[in-house]
């Protein structure tokens, strides 16, 4: 179940995990395709590029959105638990 909840979440939300994943500068930030603003976290184009083949700067940032999500209260505890991060 939580396999399913995920796909389904990450389909919906795609271009914010994009942004959160890869700390794009614009695309992605607030679930919008371009924003106005650039993100004060987002990397140049070139180091995103970079961690793309290093993978363990993915991996990183990927255990910095499930503590927000969970610990700091940025998702909801039910979308938490149904995401299977309840556990921790």
């Amino acid at each position: 179940m939580h396999l399913k909840y995920k796909l389904e979440y990450f389909f919906k939300n795609w271009r914010l995990c994009v942004h959160l994943l890869l700390r794009t500068k614009r695309f992605g930030v607030n679930g919008e395709w371009w924003s106005s603003f650039p993100s004060i976290f987002g990397h140049p184009t070139w180091k995103i590029i970079l961690n793309v083949f290093k993978i363990y700067p993915i991996i990183r940032n990927y255990k910095a959105v499930k503590y927000r999500a969970t610990k700091l209260g940025f998702l909801h505890p039910d979308t938490v638990k149904k995401l299977g991060w309840g556990n921790d």
